[in-house]
């Protein structure tokens, strides 16, 4: 009888450990298979921050100096100028005229590069010739990026995407609008060729669940550190990230980004930035299923924030508390891109 009591024992002590080695053993298939889909689930998004890094370092303007002249057509400087154009910032300012606050939040940049994209087969050795290039963030269902098998079925998925433009060389217009012709002006070169609404536009999802793209275009540290220009103007030092793009807009095509100033360092005209700190905030499916249930839209997340580089620091973080607290699972993916053909120059300040 006491053998059998010692066996019954043993078997209870049996079961006990091989209930928790299974507990154990499912806890740990379900960490592991979470973790696991995590990281898939962000992978999209920074195979997609690491092609823009690759296509924003490739930007170009090709300027050169030339003769400026006034209405009569008589020469009154001799200036830097391009028929090329590298445009950034949030997209309430930067494309005010077409309207797209509500489905493109936070910012965009369009820019040009020898990418050598075509859709003509013909075309193909022509590797290096300029396309215009663009990158934004777009709110709308998946419709208009579904196989022709699966049209009306199964319900749209709206979600945030992080877009890629791309204009192919057999179409390349902005010279077009860029040329000297007076009847174009501001954005004309990419809302005229390259509506952003509608569905034949030459552009395709680069990520999913992409809810923020910041875009902040700096000078470079030798220039913020040893900046003198005699006879001409002497900073008085004091330079930061933010001083280049203090509303995070930088346009090439227009004189300078500050009213009134003759500090030629932070001069844009025709020139490309040094360096753009590049920033993506991405969300999991998970969260991105109950995002429009947690904000009306994220221009709500977004309205008070990054509109003034000096706070990009402290902005993210707001950003980031207000995502936690709604239980959002998330990644920031940032870095420094350094503009290969930027050539910056303090020369001029016109």
């Amino acid at each position: 009888r006491l053998a059998l009591v010692e066996l019954m024992l043993a078997m209870a002590i049996l079961a006990v450990i091989v209930a928790l080695m299974l507990t154990m053993v499912t806890q740990t298939s379900k960490i592991w298979r979470r973790t696991t889909g995590k990281i898939e689930e962000f992978r999209g998004a920074r195979d997609g921050f690491q092609s823009m890094t690759r296509r924003l370092a490739q930007s170009t303007l090709n300027s050169y100096l030339d003769y400026l002249t006034n209405s009569a057509g008589v020469p009154v400087a001799y200036t830097r100028q391009s028929e090329l154009r590298f445009l950034s910032g949030p997209t309430t300012n930067i494309l005010a005229s077409l309207n797209l606050a509500t489905t493109n939040p936070t910012m965009a940049v369009f820019f040009q590069a020898p990418n050598g994209f075509t859709t003509n087969t013909s075309n193909s050795v022509l590797q290096n010739a300029l396309n215009t290039w663009g990158y934004f963030i777009e709110y709308a269902s998946d419709t208009n990026n579904r196989p022709s098998f699966l049209s009306g079925s199964p319900k749209p998925r709206y979600r945030y995407r992080l877009m890629e433009l791309m204009e192919p060389i057999e179409s390349m217009s902005v010279y077009n609008y860029t040329s000297g012709k007076s009847a174009y002006k501001d954005i004309d070169w990419i809302s005229n060729s390259m509506t952003l609404s509608y569905t034949n536009r030459p552009a395709h999802v680069l990520a999913e669940n992409v809810i923020a793209l910041i875009l902040l275009p700096k000078l470079s540290p030798a220039d913020m550190a040893n900046a003198t220009y005699t006879n001409t103007y002497t900073p008085g030092g004091g330079y930061s990230d933010s001083s280049l793009a203090p509303t995070y807009i930088y346009n090439s095509a227009t004189t300078n980004q500050y009213v009134g100033t003759v500090d030629p360092i932070l001069n844009s005209h025709n020139q490309l930035p040094p360096v753009i700190q590049l920033t993506i905030i991405a969300v999991d499916e998970e969260s991105a299923v109950r995002f429009p249930v947690a904000y009306a839209g994220l221009s709500n997340l977004f309205a008070t924030n990054f509109t003034n580089a000096s706070y990009y620091s402290s902005d993210l973080s707001n950003v980031q508390s207000s995502l936690i607290a709604s239980k959002m699972n998330f990644r920031v993916f940032t870095t420094d891109v350094m503009i290969k053909s930027s050539k910056w120059s303090g020369a001029q300040t016109n």
